[in-house]
């Protein structure tokens, strides 16, 4: 009985699946994953907003499916998990959560160019000033100059 009960907690927590039975699925999954973000891309380009919106929702649900098969079977996936899908997926996740965060940088460098647009406005404008006094004043002195002669 107790053999029973400890492999349906296994099944439960997908510990009875076998090995390769978890690769399969794990790989079908990352497939998916890659799928969908290429339609997202596509619906991106052709302004199909509800087309992803519902592929957005499914790209969730599956990254959370990956997460709970890594979570579960780290070390067999170990192997099957290359460099490059772990980086993107890493900047993924970064690219996600910054998103909103983005636009308050982009927002204060926008501002931060104005300032300093309208800094330079205000030298050049000081600095034709000056420039055109200092002309004045050398013309005014050449005339007194030239005019006791």
């Amino acid at each position: 009985m107790r053999k029973n009960l400890w492999l349906d907690c296994e099944l439960i927590n997908g510990k009875g699946v076998s090995i390769p039975e978890i690769k399969t699925i794990y790989q079908s999954l990352l497939n998916e994953n890659e799928r969908i973000n290429d339609e997202i891309v596509d619906s991106i380009e052709c302004n199909d907003y509800v087309k992803l919106s519902r592929l957005l929702d499914s790209r969730s649900k599956i990254q959370t499916a990956l997460l709970e098969v890594e979570a579960l079977h780290e070390d067999d996936l170990k192997d099957k998990v290359s460099t490059k899908e772990r980086v993107s997926y890493v900047l993924t996740n970064a690219a996600e959560s910054l998103e909103s965060s983005g636009e308050d940088v982009l927002l204060n460098v926008i501002n931060s160019l104005e300032k300093m647009n309208q800094a330079t406005h205000r030298f050049v404008a000081k600095s034709f000033d000056i420039s055109s006094k200092a002309f004045s004043k050398g013309n005014r002195l050449n005339h007194k100059a030239v005019a006791p002669l």
